[in-house]
């Protein structure tokens, strides 16, 4: 079982200077670090990574998705999918390429010249779970020629079919890494994996839960080009099988009670008060449905409902220090109902899975099975349902299921499955979404448009434009 770390992020996002002159030593500045310790670059990677999971991207997609609702500012802006280029800017520079990203490319180097192929398997599985969720954002991205700092400001744009296939290679070689015997100095023993140590446990031990995590990371990204590739199912099938297999070791993070350090949800509810809740209709629909979590999920205020109150400990997903998972045991049970139902698996099967998927999703919260065991019971039974029927009812479960912590797995299931049945917002047709249809892809970002122009422009050309109405390949 794992053992959270409650560490502060504040504190561990570090500044990291490299060095890059070959000049005399007299040149050196004393007082700017050109080198650190794969120790202290672990954390950070792994605090990031999962700041980058809660932070904007998220709360946008969660208001796309009419899980919430903006109020003011730019948030109510969102509800008329109004998203201009500059939305993602600090997501793309600070939290993702300068961010996370960069720190795992570094691991991976100093791993390799270190002879630690524990730390590279745990950068591989971090830089691919960025990589993997950027690519849903956003579509063709820098992936090949990206992170090479000066040697290459302004990298190309690879096709998002490219890089979801390097992701899935990057878990391969993670997987690979990890299986081998553990190295004196590893993360392991040296210590900063915010996720699953325990000084009870083995290097093996430790690595194996990490394998676990590579296997699950690869079930979701074969869902996510399933309509690309109907063998994808298959494949996410048979890597669910070697994920890990319960809620206790699932990958969770859990962020700081300081403010400065606190789950992103929580920072955006103490911060700006107020201009962000949760859709009405979404809450009703809870409410209709006697759903036992929407008292974990929202409180009604004089506006309606919101996610966020400081005196309430029981939102499960708005406290500082909740905890929040990289990839939940709840989404892979609902990728392997809806994997078998898609392999043409029994009946019986996929119900089973279906209730595995929201019993978890009731435990998680730690709801008293007694008071879920009706919902569960209702909600997981098939009879009258076939074929397409059945996607729907798995995809709308995994919809209420998945608030709070995968709301970006929410939209990617939206896109690739028309599930659940929502209509566009009014309001919705702007320049960057001229159909005024529910958004399909977030835009490219300024930064890139003034950095980056050539390979911006040829990155907009080669997917039409980069309007939010257009599939990314995935979609399509």
């Amino acid at each position: 079982m794992k053992r959270l770390i409650y560490v502060a992020l504040g504190a561990l996002m570090l500044t990291f200077t490299l060095n890059s002159c070959d000049i005399a030593d007299t040149n050196i500045d004393p007082t700017r670090l050109n080198d650190t310790q794969l120790n202290l670059i672990l954390p950070t990677a792994i605090s990031q990574s999962a700041y980058n999971q809660s932070s904007n991207p998220a709360r946008v997609a969660g208001i796309i998705m009419q899980q919430f609702l903006g109020r003011d500012a730019q948030q109510e802006q969102y509800n008329r999918y109004v998203i201009d280029r500059n939305t993602f800017d600090n997501y793309w520079n600070t939290g993702l390429y300068v961010g996370a990203l960069k720190d795992c490319a570094i691991m991976i180097e100093k791993a390799a010249a270190e002879g630690q192929p524990h730390y590279e398997g745990m950068a591989k599985i971090l830089m691919a779970y960025n990589y993997g969720m950027a690519t849903s954002y956003f579509g063709d991205i820098p992936f090949t020629e990206a992170l090479k700092g000066l040697d290459d400001l302004k990298p190309a744009y690879d096709k998002q079919s490219d890089v979801y296939a390097g992701v899935q290679q990057l878990l391969d070689q993670a997987i690979s890494a990890l299986s081998m015997d553990p190295v004196t100095g590893g993360p392991f023993d040296a210590g900063g994996d915010l996720i699953y140590w325990n000084a009870s446990n083995t290097a093996e031990e430790q690595a194996d839960y990490w394998i676990g995590v590579a296997h699950a990371l690869k079930a979701r990204f074969y869902m996510h080009v399933s309509k690309q590739d109907a063998s994808a199912y298959a494949s996410a099938l048979s890597e669910v099988g070697k994920a890990f297999s319960s809620l206790a070791d699932q990958p969770g993070f859990t962020f700081d009670a300081a403010e400065s350090a606190a789950n992103p949800m929580a920072q955006f509810g103490i911060q700006r008060p107020n201009t962000m809740g949760v859709d009405t209709i979404f809450a009703q629909k809870m409410t209709a449905a006697a759903d036992p979590r929407q008292s974990y999920y929202m409180v009604a205020d004089g506006d309606g409902y919101t996610f966020y109150s400081g005196s309430n400990a029981k939102l499960a997903w708005a406290q500082n220090a909740s905890t929040i998972p990289l990839i939940s045991f709840v989404e892979l049970e609902f990728i392997r109902a809806e994997a078998l139902q898609r392999t043409g698996a029994g009946a019986s099967e996929v119900k089973a899975a279906l209730e595995s998927a929201i019993t978890a999703s009731m435990d998680q919260l730690g709801i008293d099975p007694a008071d879920y065991a009706t919902y569960v019971a209702d909600h997981s039974d098939l009879s009258g349902m076939n074929g397409d029927a059945i996607i729907e009812h798995i995809i709308t479960e995994a919809y209420y299921a998945y608030f709070g912590f995968a709301f970006s797995e929410s939209w990617t299931n939206y896109r690739r499955t028309g599930y659940p049945a929502l209509t566009p917002n009014p309001g919705g047709a702007n320049g960057l979404n001229p159909s005024g249809g529910i958004p399909k892809r977030f835009p490219l970002t300024e930064t890139e448009e003034a950095t980056n122009a050539d390979n911006f422009d040829a990155a907009l050309a080669a997917q039409s434009g980069g309007l939010m109405d257009v599939a990314t390949w995935a979609n399509k």
